[in-house]
């Protein structure tokens, strides 16, 4: 190794030496702030936010919005009423968190529409302390039935997507009375059941307005456990869809990673499958616009799906239940999914940014050994921030996670921090990530 004596270099073996192939490279113990707000996260809760959504009737995009009792307009006010009522009892050093309701002109282009409409959504900002990086949570407020156009049917969405709302809901509620360092936004999007429109508005506001977007989830469907045709049940897992432009380490799949770790800390019994796609066959959802405009965006969705359920009339035929009713809800199924949203955003939230110019060292040369380095993250005033420490990651190559390498402490009296490990280049992906003082983790920076 250039750098490092060569004790300095033994220590690096030892470390690698005491680390096994298999191992998440999160602690096990998490941080406490965030364990003690995943446990705030109540079942009951859930379940009232669908049944008051439920009984709106239709919350279709095209539906009233005059309507005190009926519609979309009715959910919208309902929806930002909770988040502001939440928002006015917030404390602390940071600002409020803000509810803002906006509108988007849908149908100017035909298509699923009938008409012109000035269609809402809501923004609601929880301010970070910090301020310098965005975490986004989205969910759909819009319900459908077979007939798109429909927008007077009886359309609960009690699962498509009222699971998703209840989860910005319970995000907002627990988040308004915790300071995080960085900002987290909830996206309630209407026109997704008409074709994304109000997620596509949401992401050109956010590349016009320069958000500093280091991820985005939408949850779209999160709620269902049983599947339709087969019967198969999985009410302890979750799919996570993450498209590839750019291969295996693009930043949609190291964010697919990263929750499912820390999904792993923070709700152990509940498995995030990663699925490699974009979404599933035939379908898109609210995270395609925002990865089109250059963000990180994944989607989460149930493990099984119901189509006897989703964009269904409600009926009864030949025993079956048709239609979207929160009967078809698995509450503690969705509570797990709505913990493992909360426990993402907090960590990444209180998390340092990504090292920058994590490389192979010595990618020049024929050894086994193989040097990862990359530069300091520095504070605002541009001195080195010695309150992080980095993990070296590794993976073989058609491995999906990565696995624990060895811990650096920042050390400013070096020009750039680096690790030496007895691993050929040939045969491993090497990654660095840097780690708040509490524990909290960022994205990994891929070595190129």
């Amino acid at each position: 190794m250039r750098n490092l004596s060569v004790f300095a270099q033994l220590v690096c073996l030892l470390v690698f030496a005491s680390c096994t192939v298999g191992p998440s490279p999160a602690s096990k113990a998490g941080d406490p702030l965030i364990a003690d707000a995943v446990a705030r996260i109540s079942a009951d809760s859930v379940r009232t936010y669908i049944e008051d959504l439920v009984a709106f009737h239709t919350r279709h995009t095209l539906s009233s919005q005059t309507d005190s009792e009926r519609g979309i307009g009715a959910a919208v006010n309902y929806l930002a009423g909770r988040c502001e009522t939440w928002a006015a009892r917030a404390e602390g050093v940071r600002p409020k968190p803000t509810v803002e309701i906006v509108r988007y002109t849908a149908g100017e282009n035909g298509g699923r529409y009938d008409r012109i409409v000035s269609a809402p959504e809501i923004l609601v900002t929880i301010p970070g302390t910090e301020a310098e990086r965005e975490i986004l949570l989205s969910a759909h407020i819009d319900t459908r039935v077979a007939d798109v156009m429909d927008s007077t049917s009886f359309a609960p969405g009690a699962n498509d997507d009222g699971s998703g709302l209840a989860c910005l809901l319970e995000v907002v509620r627990v988040l308004s009375e915790i300071p995080l360092e960085q900002t987290v936004k909830c996206l309630f999007v209407s026109g997704e059941e008409q074709g994304l429109d109000g997620s596509r508005f949401m992401a050109g506001k956010a590349k016009a307005e320069g958000w500093p977007v280091m991820a985005m989830i939408n949850n779209d469907m999160i709620g269902n456990t049983v599947a339709s045709g087969t019967g198969l049940k999985e009410d302890h897992k979750v799919r996570l869809f993450s498209e590839s432009r750019s291969g295996e380490d693009s930043d949609p799949r190291q964010l697919a990673r990263y929750v499912k770790e820390t999904a792993e800390t923070y709700v152990p019994d509940q498995e995030v499958v990663l699925i490699y796609r974009n979404d599933r066959y035939r379908r898109s959802g609210d995270h395609t616009p925002f990865l089109r405009e250059g963000f990180t965006a994944v989607r989460m969705s149930e493990y099984c799906e119901n189509y006897d359920r989703t964009h269904q009339d409600v009926r009864t035929e030949n025993s079956i239940d048709y239609g979207d009713l929160l009967s078809g809800v698995d509450i503690p199924s969705l509570t797990r999914n709505i913990r493992i949203n909360l426990a993402t955003a907090m960590n990444l939230a209180q998390a340092p940014p990504r090292p920058v110019n994590a490389r192979i060292a010595n990618a020049g040369e024929l050894e086994n050994h193989t040097v990862i380095a990359w530069d300091h993250i520095r504070r605002v005033d541009g001195q080195v921030d010695t309150t992080v420490s980095y993990q070296v990651l590794y993976r073989e190559t058609d491995q999906p996670v990565w696995q624990l390498l060895g811990t650096v402490a920042s050390d400013p009296a070096l020009f750039s921090q680096s690790f030496s490990c007895p691993l050929s280049k040939d045969n491993y992906f090497f990654a660095v990530r840097a780690v708040s003082s509490a524990g909290n983790p960022g994205l990994p920076a891929v070595a190129r």
